[in-house]
């Protein structure tokens, strides 16, 4: 394969730019087999296989910025979730059980075609039903929006053309739901059918009527929304490879699967304002997209995100339906809730993408690896959602966990006339990262040598930066292989099981946050912002815009505020709910918010830390430096008799300013190089994970059952033990449910035949199997208390474990 941009890493040219910045790519990178090479020889043992230069290198051992206000208050210890309490009695609130005063039912008509242009619609008979309080359709909703920037692809309702059947047409509201559904009958509509598309490979080529026409950045008449090429290394390493696996992938796409449909209620208060209550991912982006469709401020606008009743990136975009509901409410002056029936989730979808992935790996004659070539085509349905992003992932984020010594990645992403796929758990890594890993057994199968060993073998080291110029930092990945191996017997077990059962290792490397935002500008706005004020009686209120979706992030805020402080995690009160009072937060996606909003907690609570410090230095005489806060104390260091207690260093702290406030923020270190898409990937930190799966296979009837998962993951450190161990095990699940069961399956005409939690099969308690979850701790230096992310990366190695276990 040719073209593409090529870096050579340590090759001639510059290393930085003329602002200072470092090159990607430039860096002194070790070729392949520098660590001290030694001859391949005729055996499966490690000791023979080279040691790579991260191969035995140990994990760097030393202090963490943040181990000097550890008080052994909260992290690091088992505890339930804040919000449990609130759920598990049903006192949460989600998006349907919003309920406001004079409220109305608002519907959507959704399109019958797959493709189609809308000549006119007649309103009349809608409008002259009795019960029926507004109508609107495309010509209420003209601007553009998007959850990217770039590409801004979406309107509240169709406006011209309608790209997949349930393609939002028009929407009405009425005084009850059964009104609002005859209403949806009568409107009159005039279309002229299109060719549509639904095949990837045929969105490549020229089309009379493309699904979107983006100008001159558009590719020729093609369907085509994103190309990418890349390459980086020394290219000659694969010419004459001793050996290679070539691999051919075609992968259904997935659905979230979340329990709780979309559901939106909008309402203009007397003042003009709008208050618009969401189940949402990302609330900051719905404000976005609110007043770029309404045109209204941004000032004028509060969103309110109820409890999330799952998200998975499902729930991550600004959507047409939160739209609607408000131009309904400014309309009929009432209040409009839009719930979703599941049919109607599956439409919206925003699911992973369905993928057509190449991949072609080589190793030299010392097993080092020499060379990926990735292609990937994907189907990115209707919109583009964020499918600018996840053309580049689907190649970058499979650079490592591995040295490699070149890489040549080009994608694809194309319209066509199906619901739109977006970001999923996993974002844009899931397949490729299952075609690479069951490609490196097939090569450690040609070159007789053990499939872990392999990987051992070819490891990036911690500190190190991967061939496409990723920082890597903490690395437990050694750590995680060696538990596994020996959690599993696998020395034991390899290749030596019975006929029907089998074992697999499957590795994966995530993203801990993004490194650039998808809203960021010139001035570095911060990733995160985090409020804090003390009450008097001494309780704390965090104000953060991050979402909790499930995932335990309001309890890790609470968590680090708790240890910092050295207050009991109930004195610990986390307000998230709406933008009116919480700060501007770029949401919970990328495994972005324990990271960065722990961080920007953190350094709020060391703020506040500090006045009750030069307070309680008032009262003793004791510089700060020798005065330690634990327990609801400030004491002398030398002396713990000699202290005061926490609320009257308190109350003298506030004699002169009423409350103690401070605020937090945290922003990603300057990273990446000047290639394009050098920002694709980019993270302060990322997770390392294997998993060892057994499977057991009815050799007559192909039936798969796994029966044991080994999983471990690299979390940095585990701000609460119990809430990684939920995450690992739920990522099991996901990812089984994909590799063996879940899959959106359209029919010959087009038609997407199970949009249901029937058809659509999702595993029960029955089909899980046990799963070992061991957590690896690396203490990454960036991280709050050394923590990375456990959301996303922990689901990557169950589906090769589970393929190369069959």
């Amino acid at each position: 394969m040719s073209g593409g941009y090529r870096q050579q890493p340590g090759g001639s040219g510059p290393t930085t730019r003329k602002d200072g910045k470092r090159v990607a790519g430039k860096q002194a990178f070790p070729p392949p087999g520098s660590g001290g090479s030694k001859p391949k020889m005729a055996t499966r043992d490690l000791d023979f296989i080279p040691e790579s230069v991260g191969g035995k290198e140990p994990q760097p051992a030393g202090s963490h910025i943040h181990d000097r206000v550890r008080t052994g208050t909260s992290v690091g210890k088992e505890m339930p979730l804040v919000d449990s309490n609130a759920k598990v009695t049903g006192q949460a609130w989600y998006g349907d059980d919003v309920r406001l005063p004079n409220e109305v039912i608002g519907k959507i008509l959704r399109s019958p075609h797959h493709y189609a242009r809308i000549k006119s619609i007649d309103t009349t008979r809608v409008e002259a039903l009795p019960g029926v309080l507004a109508v609107a359709t495309g010509a209420d909703s003209p601007h553009r929006f998007g959850v990217l920037p770039v590409t801004k692809d979406e309107h509240a309702m169709a406006v011209e053309k309608v790209r997949h059947v349930g393609d939002l047409v028009a929407c009405v509201a009425a005084i009850d739901e059964s009104t609002a559904l005859e209403a949806l009958n009568l409107f009159d509509i005039e279309w002229e059918i299109l060719e549509p598309v639904f095949d990837p490979k045929k969105g490549l080529e020229d089309a009379d009527e493309p699904i979107h026409w983006r100008g001159k950045y558009h590719l020729a008449k093609t369907n085509v929304q994103k190309r990418v090429f890349q390459e980086f290394g020394d290219r000659s390493l694969v010419e004459k490879p001793h050996a290679e696996s070539h691999g051919k992938w075609k992968m259904a796409g997935v659905h979230h699967g979340f329990t709780e449909p979309h559901a939106v209620v909008a309402h203009w208060d007397p003042n003009g304002r709008l208050q618009l209550y969401t189940p949402q991912q990302v609330p900051h982006y719905t404000h976005r997209a609110l007043s770029t469709v309404l045109d209204v401020p941004m000032h004028q606008i509060n969103v309110i995100r109820t409890f999330v009743g799952g998200g998975f990136g499902g729930k991550s975009d600004p959507f047409p339906h939160e739209m609607c509901a408000a131009i309904l409410s400014r309309k009929s002056g009432r209040p409009v809730r839009i719930t979703f029936d599941r049919e109607e989730v599956y439409w919206i979808n925003r699911g992973r993408h369905p993928s057509h992935i190449e991949v072609k790996m080589t190793a030299d004659e010392d097993a080092r690896i020499s060379g990926f070539d990735i292609d990937a085509l994907i189907d990115g349905g209707g919109f583009a959602s964020f499918g600018h992003v996840t053309s580049y992932y689907n190649g970058v984020l499979a650079t490592a966990p591995y040295e490699l010594g070149s890489f040549h990645y080009t994608g694809a992403r194309v319209w066509t006339n199906k619901p739109a796929s977006g970001a999923m758990r996993g974002h844009g890594a899931v397949n490729t990262r299952c075609a690479v890993e069951v490609g490196l057994d097939e090569m450690a199968e040609t070159m007789q040598v053990d499939p872990i060993d392999l990987r051992l073998a070819n490891l990036l080291p911690p500190h190190s930066r991967t061939i496409s110029g990723f920082r890597i930092t903490s690395n437990g990945m050694r750590e995680a292989l060696e538990k596994v191996r020996t959690g599993s017997n696998w020395d034991e077990k390899f290749r030596k099981l019975p006929l029907g059962k089998g074992i697999g290792i499957g590795c994966g490397f995530f993203i801990s946050g993004s490194g650039l935002p998808i809203h960021w500008d010139p001035n570095r706005f911060p990733h995160a912002t985090v409020h804090m004020q003390v009450d008097m009686d001494g309780g704390v209120t965090v104000h953060t815009g991050a979402a909790d979706i499930g995932q335990g992030s309001t309890t890790a805020v609470a968590q680090v505020v708790s240890e910092v402080l050295a207050l009991p995690i109930e004195m610990i009160h986390v307000r998230s709910h709406e933008s009116d009072t919480s700060p501007v937060d770029l949401g919970s996606y990328s495994s972005r918010v324990t990271f960065m909003n722990a961080n920007a907690a953190i350094r709020a609570a060391l703020e506040i830390r500090e006045q009750l410090l030069n307070a309680a230095w008032e009262m003793l005489g004791y510089h700060p430096n020798n005065l330690v806060l634990n327990d609801r104390r400030i004491y002398y260091k030398h002396d713990p008799a000699v202290g005061v207690s926490y609320l009257k260093a308190l109350h003298k702290a506030q004699e002169d300013k009423g409350a103690l406030i401070a605020s937090g923020a945290y922003r990603s270190p300057p990273m990446g190089g000047v290639h394009k898409g050098a920002a694709a990937g980019l993270a302060p930190a990322y997770s390392f994970s294997a998993y060892v799966a057994e499977v057991d296979v009815d050799v007559e009837t192909g039936i798969i059952r796994c029966t044991n998962v080994w999983a471990a993951h690299d979390c940095g450190k585990a701000l609460n033990p119990l809430a990684v161990k939920g995450q690992i095990i739920g990522s099991c699940h996901m990812g089984l449910g994909q590799v063996l069961s879940e899959q959106m399956v359209y029919g010959r005409t087009g038609h997407l035949q199970n949009a249901n939690l029937l058809d659509y099969k999702i595993p029960s308690v029955h089909e899980m199997p046990h799963v070992e979850p061991i957590i690896i701790e690396s203490c990454d230096p960036e991280g709050p208390f050394g923590a990375k992310e456990a959301g996303e990366g922990p689901l990557l190695p169950i589906l090769p474990a589970v393929v190369n276990a069959v």
